[in-house]
């Protein structure tokens, strides 16, 4: 019954809570009243109606009219709402006087005080139900009360408590509704704040969505202009499956397809050879068996892009004519914020030239190795005649054939690194493993070196403790050479290189070369063992070198089974690091 009232409340409560309830003005909540007193006073002019007690209807009149003035002078907005009852109050009161005063008990004007009862009920909480019921039980004994003619008997005392019992019930029935109309007024105002601050955020989120649209969409354009501005290499982006979404103008000219031809139609996989594919598959994943689907066959050229390892590799691609390019392709992958992956890039470019060039290079590295070095022998045979001949050279005579002996040395070494590179090259590089102490190896280079640093203004120290192990003591020293050229190079003057040499807890040898000089820049360490690589280090101060030194002691360190480690800081030196096993592996 309790829900049906609150969920079902009929418009006659809403209006009543509209001029009754906590939103009404305090002067609105008198009107209904006022208006019924009006008709009431009207009525008095009808002889029908007695008027018994003359001053009593006066006094009631008093009543309304200082309730009237009270409900609209007083700053009832600035005081508790509790001081409200004092005007229905005044109305009870002012009902009591015209009852009495229009024959008391026989008065039909009683029922006008379920307004003030309502008006009270209203009010929060349960204590406008006990003043309802109070007043109502003075209203209805009032005459009895005052008037000593009235004869009190049981039809009076039950109609009196009836009307007293009616005045409660109907007060506890309003001040449950209206309870329930300000707790839904709550819920309403409270559910309207949350929809505003919903659709203020949902305003924001809008905006900010709008926003990162426009910011995506830009980003989107730029990237388009750059992929289609990029014809010297070819840009092909796919969806997760290997679908070709994305086919810019350098892959038509590297494949010769057209955009629309492959967008959408064909995937990644299509310009692959199929042997190199299972090939890859078998190396990185031990799978041999024959597939077909778009996944496995992608497997092996995204691999490493989803471990987070991307790598540059030579494949080979297919061209729609059926010839076949060699190209080096770098793998990405394209994720959404949570990790999911949305599609790979692939950048190829066609490095056929770069393998052609590097042939040639060999070739001509191989053919002016040999064709130099035995010259370069006979000259040196011949100086030697020069020097120890019957007859004897004059000072001059022999400082120019010192210089030319000099030279020619030189290029004899140098030739004998290109040899020693193309025999690593060609596969064909030995070394020749014996018992040795490396710490004599090192001092014997240090020795070697001590005027080359004594000119260059280093200082050179040697930290050898004795080490014996297995190893080539020429190629060796050949390493350790290249390793201390290298750090007097490039130690400015008053700088110190250290070469220290110990056993390792494993049996092997540890040898180790640091300088103070001016370093390599980060982003070039990883190339320093290439061959003919210069830093640009090296380049700006216009050093001597071709670029073989630190290749050759990579090779021959590899050789015995070793590792070359590399540690270096800009402006503050360098630290090359040869650590070699117990016994060279075979």
């Amino acid at each position: 019954m309790r829900d049906d009232l609150s969920e079902g409340g009929s418009r006659y409560l809403v209006r009543i809570a509209r001029f009754l309830g906590p939103d009404a003005g305090v002067v609105e909540r008198q009107l209904p009243f006022l208006f019924l007193y009006a008709v009431a006073m009207l009525s008095l002019l009808s002889p029908s109606v007695p008027h018994t007690v003359p001053w009593a209807i006066d006094a009631s009149v008093a009543a309304v009219l200082l309730q009237v003035v009270l409900a609209r002078a007083l700053p009832w907005g600035q005081w508790p709402v509790p001081w409200q009852d004092v005007l229905p109050v005044l109305q009870i009161v002012a009902i009591a006087l015209l009852r009495y005063g229009t024959g008391g008990v026989g008065s039909f004007y009683t029922t006008m005080v379920f307004l003030p009862v309502i008006a009270l009920a209203a009010q929060p909480g349960r204590r406008g139900v006990v003043i309802s019921a109070v007043g109502m039980i003075g209203v209805v004994l009032l005459p009895v009360l005052v008037d000593d003619e009235v004869e009190i008997n049981t039809n009076l005392v039950i109609r009196s408590l009836y009307l007293a019992l009616v005045a409660v019930v109907v007060a506890v029935t309003v001040d449950e509704i209206t309870d329930r109309l300000r707790a839904r007024t709550a819920s309403v105002d409270t559910l309207r704040a949350s929809q505003e601050a919903l659709l203020e955020r949902t305003r924001a989120d809008a905006l900010e969505l709008a926003r990162v649209a426009n910011s995506r969409r830009a980003a989107r354009d730029q990237l388009v202009s750059v992929i289609d501005s990029a014809t010297e290499q070819a840009i092909i982006a796919t969806d997760a499956t290997g679908l070709v979404e994305v086919f810019n103008a350098g892959a038509e000219r590297l494949l010769g397809y057209g955009e629309g031809e492959v967008v959408h139609r064909m995937r990644l996989t299509d310009f692959h050879v199929r042997s190199e594919l299972d090939a890859r598959r078998r190396q990185l994943f031990q799978d041999t068996s024959s597939v077909d689907e778009p996944s496995a066959l992608l497997a092996p050229l995204v691999a490493p892009a989803l471990a987070g390892r991307p790598e540059m590799r030579n494949w080979t691609y297919e061209r729609r004519d059926g010839t076949q390019v060699l190209v080096r392709l770098a793998v990405t992958r394209r994720a959404e914020a949570d990790g999911t992956v949305t599609g790979y890039v692939v950048v190829a470019t066609d490095i056929t030239e770069e393998q052609e060039a590097a042939r040639l290079k060999d070739e001509f590295v191989s053919l002016v190795s040999h064709e130099l070095r035995t010259p370069l022998t006979s000259v040196l045979g011949y100086l030697e005649l020069l020097q120890d001949g019957t007859d004897p050279l004059t000072d001059e005579q022999r400082e120019y054939v010192e210089v030319i002996e000099r030279n020619a040395r030189r290029q004899l070494r140098l030739v004998g690194d290109l040899l020693l590179t193309a025999q690593v090259d060609a596969g064909t590089f030995a070394i020749a493993p014996q018992p040795v102490d490396l710490a004599d190896v090192v001092r014997a280079s240090a020795l070697s070196a001590a005027p080359a640093a004594e000119q260059a203004g280093v200082t050179l120290e040697v930290a050898a403790q004795p080490s014996p192990t297995v190893a080539d003591a020429q190629r060796i020293s050949q390493a350790v050479d290249n390793l201390v050229s290298n750090a007097l190079k490039f130690t400015p003057a008053g700088g110190k290189v250290v070469v220290e040499c110990a056993p390792t807890v494993d049996g092997g040898v540890r040898v180790a070369v640091s300088d103070t000089g001016i370093g390599i820049a980060p982003d070039e360490l990883g190339r320093l063992t290439t061959r003919f690589f210069r830093a640009t280090t090296a380049t700006r101060r216009a050093i001597p070198g071709v670029g073989l030194g630190l290749a050759i002691t990579k090779a021959v360190v590899e050789a015995h089974g070793g590792t070359l480690d590399i540690l270096s800081a800009v402006g503050e030196g360098t630290t090359f690091a040869v650590v070699l096993p117990a016994t060279p592996s075979a």
